[in-house]
Protein backbone atom coordinates (compact mmCIF):
# COMPACT_ATOMS: atom_id res chain seq x y z
CA UNK A 1 0.00 0.00 0.00
CA UNK A 2 1.46 3.44 -1.32
CA UNK A 3 -1.20 5.84 -1.95
CA UNK A 4 -4.45 5.23 -0.59
CA UNK A 5 -8.24 6.79 -0.67
CA UNK A 6 -10.44 6.29 2.06
CA UNK A 7 -13.73 6.96 0.99
CA UNK A 8 -17.20 7.80 3.33
CA UNK A 9 -20.53 8.45 3.67
CA UNK A 10 -20.59 11.82 5.78
CA UNK A 11 -24.58 11.57 6.28
CA UNK A 12 -25.48 8.02 6.68
CA UNK A 13 -26.13 6.07 9.86
CA UNK A 14 -26.36 7.30 13.24
CA UNK A 15 -23.50 9.39 15.30
CA UNK A 16 -22.42 11.12 12.33
CA UNK A 17 -20.00 14.14 14.05
CA UNK A 18 -18.12 11.64 15.16
CA UNK A 19 -17.20 9.81 11.27
CA UNK A 20 -14.77 12.54 10.88
CA UNK A 21 -12.68 12.19 13.44
CA UNK A 22 -12.28 8.33 13.35
CA UNK A 23 -11.17 8.98 9.75
CA UNK A 24 -8.65 11.21 10.46
CA UNK A 25 -7.63 8.82 13.10
CA UNK A 26 -7.57 6.08 10.29
CA UNK A 27 -5.52 8.28 7.75
CA UNK A 28 -2.80 9.17 10.64
CA UNK A 29 -2.38 5.74 11.04
CA UNK A 30 -1.43 4.82 7.57
CA UNK A 31 0.49 8.31 7.10
CA UNK A 32 2.72 7.16 9.91
CA UNK A 33 3.96 4.09 7.95
CA UNK A 34 4.76 6.01 5.10
CA UNK A 35 1.30 5.98 2.93
CA UNK A 36 0.36 8.80 1.06
CA UNK A 37 -3.37 9.30 1.75
CA UNK A 38 -6.22 11.28 0.75
CA UNK A 39 -9.81 11.36 1.98
CA UNK A 40 -13.00 11.70 -0.12
CA UNK A 41 -16.63 12.36 1.48
CA UNK A 42 -19.36 10.90 -0.86
CA UNK A 43 -21.52 13.35 -2.82
CA UNK A 44 -24.40 11.22 -3.12
CA UNK A 45 -25.95 7.40 -3.35
CA UNK A 46 -23.93 5.81 -6.01
CA UNK A 47 -20.98 8.43 -5.89
CA UNK A 48 -18.68 6.16 -4.89
CA UNK A 49 -19.13 4.20 -7.76
CA UNK A 50 -17.77 7.38 -9.98
CA UNK A 51 -15.26 8.37 -6.96
CA UNK A 52 -13.22 4.84 -7.42
CA UNK A 53 -13.08 5.02 -11.22
CA UNK A 54 -11.51 8.36 -10.83
CA UNK A 55 -9.22 7.16 -8.13
CA UNK A 56 -7.92 4.47 -10.08
CA UNK A 57 -7.33 6.80 -12.83
CA UNK A 58 -5.45 9.25 -10.73
CA UNK A 59 -3.18 6.70 -9.51
CA UNK A 60 -3.85 5.37 -6.01
CA UNK A 61 -3.26 1.62 -5.71
CA UNK A 62 -5.82 0.98 -2.20
CA UNK A 63 -9.47 2.15 -2.26
CA UNK A 64 -10.79 2.13 1.69
CA UNK A 65 -14.30 1.86 2.10
CA UNK A 66 -15.15 3.68 5.29
CA UNK A 67 -18.28 2.76 6.28
CA UNK A 68 -20.80 -0.31 5.97
CA UNK A 69 -21.62 -2.79 3.37
CA UNK A 70 -23.15 -0.24 1.22
CA UNK A 71 -19.76 1.87 1.14
CA UNK A 72 -18.49 -1.44 0.25
CA UNK A 73 -20.68 -2.24 -2.12
CA UNK A 74 -20.29 0.96 -4.39
CA UNK A 75 -16.50 0.79 -4.28
CA UNK A 76 -16.97 -2.66 -5.24
CA UNK A 77 -18.46 -1.64 -8.30
CA UNK A 78 -16.73 1.04 -9.24
CA UNK A 79 -13.52 -1.40 -9.49
CA UNK A 80 -15.51 -3.99 -11.55
CA UNK A 81 -16.50 -1.11 -13.73
CA UNK A 82 -12.66 0.07 -14.55
CA UNK A 83 -12.26 -3.55 -15.84
CA UNK A 84 -9.33 -6.05 -14.76
CA UNK A 85 -5.94 -5.23 -14.27
CA UNK A 86 -5.93 -2.63 -12.72
CA UNK A 87 -3.83 -3.47 -9.28
CA UNK A 88 -5.96 -1.49 -7.11
CA UNK A 89 -6.64 -3.30 -3.82
CA UNK A 90 -10.06 -3.02 -1.95
CA UNK A 91 -9.89 -2.40 1.94
CA UNK A 92 -12.77 -1.86 4.48
CA UNK A 93 -12.70 0.39 7.88
CA UNK A 94 -16.06 -0.45 9.47
CA UNK A 95 -18.06 2.63 10.39
CA UNK A 96 -21.62 1.93 8.99
CA UNK A 97 -24.84 0.26 10.70
CA UNK A 98 -24.13 -3.10 8.68
CA UNK A 99 -20.87 -4.46 8.47
CA UNK A 100 -21.40 -7.80 7.16
CA UNK A 101 -18.06 -8.03 5.10
CA UNK A 102 -15.28 -6.55 8.06
CA UNK A 103 -16.70 -9.07 10.78
CA UNK A 104 -16.53 -11.28 8.00
CA UNK A 105 -12.51 -10.59 8.06
CA UNK A 106 -12.13 -10.08 11.20
CA UNK A 107 -11.58 -5.69 10.89
CA UNK A 108 -11.31 -4.37 14.40
CA UNK A 109 -14.12 -1.80 14.71
CA UNK A 110 -11.58 0.65 16.27
CA UNK A 111 -10.73 2.85 13.16
CA UNK A 112 -6.83 3.03 14.50
CA UNK A 113 -7.09 -0.42 14.65
CA UNK A 114 -8.47 -1.11 11.05
CA UNK A 115 -6.02 0.87 9.44
CA UNK A 116 -3.18 -0.80 11.43
CA UNK A 117 -4.72 -4.42 10.21
CA UNK A 118 -4.82 -3.55 6.76
CA UNK A 119 -1.45 -2.51 6.70
CA UNK A 120 -0.63 -5.78 7.96
CA UNK A 121 -2.87 -7.97 5.35
CA UNK A 122 -2.01 -9.30 1.52
CA UNK A 123 -4.11 -8.25 -1.57
CA UNK A 124 -6.02 -11.66 -2.64
CA UNK A 125 -7.93 -11.70 -5.71
CA UNK A 126 -11.60 -12.99 -5.66
CA UNK A 127 -13.91 -13.37 -7.94
CA UNK A 128 -17.45 -11.32 -6.65
CA UNK A 129 -21.17 -12.53 -7.14
CA UNK A 130 -23.09 -10.46 -9.74
CA UNK A 131 -26.90 -9.98 -9.79
CA UNK A 132 -28.75 -8.75 -12.56
CA UNK A 133 -32.37 -7.23 -11.92
CA UNK A 134 -34.74 -5.07 -13.64
CA UNK A 135 -35.18 -0.96 -12.93
CA UNK A 136 -37.72 1.45 -14.53
CA UNK A 137 -34.80 2.01 -17.35
CA UNK A 138 -34.13 -1.54 -18.28
CA UNK A 139 -31.86 -4.53 -16.97
CA UNK A 140 -28.86 -3.59 -14.79
CA UNK A 141 -25.98 -5.34 -13.14
CA UNK A 142 -24.91 -5.06 -9.76
CA UNK A 143 -21.47 -6.96 -8.33
CA UNK A 144 -21.41 -7.69 -4.47
CA UNK A 145 -19.35 -9.33 -2.59
CA UNK A 146 -21.10 -11.61 0.94
CA UNK A 147 -24.78 -11.74 0.45
CA UNK A 148 -27.62 -11.23 -2.03
CA UNK A 149 -31.44 -11.42 -1.25
CA UNK A 150 -34.50 -11.89 -3.90
CA UNK A 151 -38.15 -11.39 -2.23
CA UNK A 152 -38.93 -11.47 1.89
CA UNK A 153 -35.63 -9.72 2.98
CA UNK A 154 -35.41 -7.31 -0.30
CA UNK A 155 -39.00 -6.45 0.73
CA UNK A 156 -38.83 -5.54 4.26
CA UNK A 157 -35.57 -3.16 3.32
CA UNK A 158 -37.78 -1.42 0.47
CA UNK A 159 -40.34 -0.59 3.49
CA UNK A 160 -38.30 -0.02 6.34
CA UNK A 161 -37.93 3.71 6.49
CA UNK A 162 -34.73 5.22 6.53
CA UNK A 163 -35.07 6.79 9.91
CA UNK A 164 -36.08 4.01 11.42
CA UNK A 165 -32.96 2.40 9.76
CA UNK A 166 -30.35 4.77 11.33
CA UNK A 167 -32.06 5.11 14.89
CA UNK A 168 -32.36 1.46 15.39
CA UNK A 169 -29.81 -0.26 12.78
CA UNK A 170 -30.06 -3.50 11.79
CA UNK A 171 -32.73 -4.64 14.14
CA UNK A 172 -35.18 -1.73 12.29
CA UNK A 173 -35.30 -4.76 9.62
CA UNK A 174 -36.31 -7.17 12.57
CA UNK A 175 -39.39 -4.64 13.46
CA UNK A 176 -40.63 -4.64 9.97
CA UNK A 177 -40.39 -8.12 8.83
CA UNK A 178 -42.82 -8.82 12.29
CA UNK A 179 -45.18 -6.64 10.64
CA UNK A 180 -45.19 -8.44 7.22
CA UNK A 181 -45.38 -12.03 8.84
CA UNK A 182 -48.61 -10.88 10.87
CA UNK A 183 -50.17 -9.50 7.58
CA UNK A 184 -49.30 -12.88 5.84
CA UNK A 185 -47.45 -10.47 3.34
CA UNK A 186 -44.92 -12.84 1.68
CA UNK A 187 -45.44 -12.75 -2.39
CA UNK A 188 -44.04 -16.13 -3.61
CA UNK A 189 -42.27 -16.70 -7.01
CA UNK A 190 -39.73 -19.42 -8.87
CA UNK A 191 -36.40 -19.82 -8.17
CA UNK A 192 -34.47 -22.02 -10.77
CA UNK A 193 -30.50 -23.21 -9.62
CA UNK A 194 -27.71 -25.17 -10.18
CA UNK A 195 -26.62 -27.03 -7.63
CA UNK A 196 -22.42 -27.35 -6.98
CA UNK A 197 -22.29 -30.67 -9.28
CA UNK A 198 -24.52 -29.17 -12.10
CA UNK A 199 -28.24 -30.43 -11.52
CA UNK A 200 -31.07 -28.20 -12.15
CA UNK A 201 -33.28 -27.24 -9.72
CA UNK A 202 -36.98 -25.18 -9.25
CA UNK A 203 -39.13 -24.32 -6.09
CA UNK A 204 -41.77 -21.93 -5.65
CA UNK A 205 -40.37 -19.54 -2.74
CA UNK A 206 -40.89 -16.04 -0.80
CA UNK A 207 -37.41 -15.88 -0.45
CA UNK A 208 -33.72 -16.98 -1.37
CA UNK A 209 -30.48 -15.50 0.43
CA UNK A 210 -27.58 -16.21 -1.31
CA UNK A 211 -24.24 -15.75 1.38
CA UNK A 212 -20.70 -16.70 1.10
CA UNK A 213 -19.60 -15.38 5.04
CA UNK A 214 -18.39 -17.05 7.31
CA UNK A 215 -19.02 -14.79 9.94
CA UNK A 216 -21.82 -12.87 10.75
CA UNK A 217 -22.15 -9.70 13.42
CA UNK A 218 -24.54 -9.35 16.51
CA UNK A 219 -27.28 -12.15 17.03
CA UNK A 220 -26.04 -13.73 14.18
CA UNK A 221 -22.54 -14.49 15.52
CA UNK A 222 -23.17 -18.54 15.96
CA UNK A 223 -24.26 -18.96 12.73
CA UNK A 224 -22.07 -21.64 10.70
CA UNK A 225 -23.27 -22.06 7.17
CA UNK A 226 -20.03 -23.86 5.44
CA UNK A 227 -19.14 -21.25 3.30
CA UNK A 228 -16.24 -18.90 2.10
CA UNK A 229 -15.02 -15.84 0.03
CA UNK A 230 -12.87 -17.79 -2.09
CA UNK A 231 -15.21 -20.58 -2.86
CA UNK A 232 -16.40 -20.75 -6.82
CA UNK A 233 -20.32 -20.58 -5.85
CA UNK A 234 -23.02 -19.35 -3.02
CA UNK A 235 -24.58 -20.92 -0.19
CA UNK A 236 -28.53 -20.60 -0.74
CA UNK A 237 -30.96 -20.92 1.71
CA UNK A 238 -34.47 -21.89 -0.39
CA UNK A 239 -38.09 -20.88 1.87
CA UNK A 240 -40.63 -22.60 0.35
CA UNK A 241 -42.92 -21.63 2.43
CA UNK A 242 -45.00 -18.26 3.94
CA UNK A 243 -45.00 -19.53 7.45
CA UNK A 244 -44.15 -17.44 10.46
CA UNK A 245 -43.18 -20.10 12.27
CA UNK A 246 -40.52 -22.08 9.50
CA UNK A 247 -39.07 -18.24 9.32
CA UNK A 248 -38.55 -17.75 13.26
CA UNK A 249 -37.39 -21.91 13.48
CA UNK A 250 -34.75 -21.44 10.93
CA UNK A 251 -33.35 -18.28 12.22
CA UNK A 252 -33.20 -19.42 15.50
CA UNK A 253 -31.31 -22.40 14.71
CA UNK A 254 -28.84 -20.13 13.05
CA UNK A 255 -28.64 -18.08 16.12
CA UNK A 256 -27.82 -20.29 18.24
CA UNK A 257 -25.54 -22.02 15.88
CA UNK A 258 -26.84 -25.45 15.97
CA UNK A 259 -28.17 -25.20 12.59
CA UNK A 260 -31.31 -28.38 12.90
CA UNK A 261 -33.24 -29.27 9.59
CA UNK A 262 -36.14 -27.10 9.39
CA UNK A 263 -38.87 -28.42 6.73
CA UNK A 264 -39.80 -26.37 3.90
CA UNK A 265 -36.41 -24.72 3.97
CA UNK A 266 -33.59 -25.91 1.88
CA UNK A 267 -29.68 -25.05 2.04
CA UNK A 268 -27.29 -25.83 -1.35
CA UNK A 269 -24.68 -24.51 -2.66
CA UNK A 270 -25.20 -22.86 -6.10
CA UNK A 271 -22.71 -21.26 -8.49
CA UNK A 272 -26.61 -19.77 -10.29
CA UNK A 273 -29.71 -19.15 -9.96
CA UNK A 274 -32.53 -17.36 -11.52
CA UNK A 275 -35.83 -15.69 -9.89
CA UNK A 276 -38.99 -15.22 -12.13
CA UNK A 277 -42.37 -13.89 -10.85
CA UNK A 278 -45.72 -16.21 -11.13
CA UNK A 279 -48.45 -15.55 -13.03
CA UNK A 280 -50.33 -14.83 -9.76
CA UNK A 281 -47.73 -12.66 -8.65
CA UNK A 282 -49.01 -8.96 -7.48
CA UNK A 283 -46.58 -6.28 -7.21
CA UNK A 284 -43.32 -6.29 -7.77
CA UNK A 285 -40.44 -8.46 -6.35
CA UNK A 286 -37.56 -6.85 -4.91
CA UNK A 287 -33.40 -7.74 -4.75
CA UNK A 288 -31.01 -6.34 -2.38
CA UNK A 289 -26.71 -7.01 -2.45
CA UNK A 290 -24.91 -6.65 -0.09
CA UNK A 291 -27.82 -4.87 1.44
CA UNK A 292 -28.45 -2.44 -0.99
CA UNK A 293 -31.51 -2.53 -2.34
CA UNK A 294 -31.37 -2.71 -6.34
CA UNK A 295 -34.55 -3.63 -8.12
CA UNK A 296 -37.43 -6.40 -9.13
CA UNK A 297 -37.60 -9.54 -10.61
CA UNK A 298 -36.52 -10.87 -12.67
CA UNK A 299 -32.75 -11.42 -11.08
CA UNK A 300 -30.37 -13.75 -12.04
CA UNK A 301 -27.46 -14.39 -9.50
CA UNK A 302 -24.47 -15.86 -10.48
CA UNK A 303 -20.44 -15.88 -9.88
CA UNK A 304 -18.17 -13.56 -11.69
CA UNK A 305 -15.46 -14.68 -14.19
CA UNK A 306 -13.71 -11.61 -13.77
CA UNK A 307 -11.61 -10.60 -9.88
CA UNK A 308 -10.97 -7.86 -7.93
CA UNK A 309 -8.67 -7.39 -5.37
CA UNK A 310 -9.67 -7.54 -1.53
CA UNK A 311 -6.71 -6.91 1.20
CA UNK A 312 -7.24 -9.93 3.53
CA UNK A 313 -5.77 -11.74 6.51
Amino acid sequence: MQRALLIYNPSSGRKRARRAEKIAQAAEVLRAAGVTVDVCATRDAGSAIVQTQNAVVAGFDTIIACGGDGTVHEVLNGLMLIGPGSGVSLGVIPLGSGNLLATNLGVPRDPKAAASTLLSWRPVELHPGVMSYQTRDGERKRWFIVAAGVGADAQLMYRTAVEVKEQYGMYAYFLEMARMTLRHDLPKFQVEWNDAAGARHSEIVTLVLSTRATRFPGLMRRVRLDCELTRPNHRVMIFKTDRIFDYMNFFASLITGWNWKVPRIDLDYAPWFRCTPLESTKGAIHCEADGELLGTLPVEVSIEQRTFTLLMP
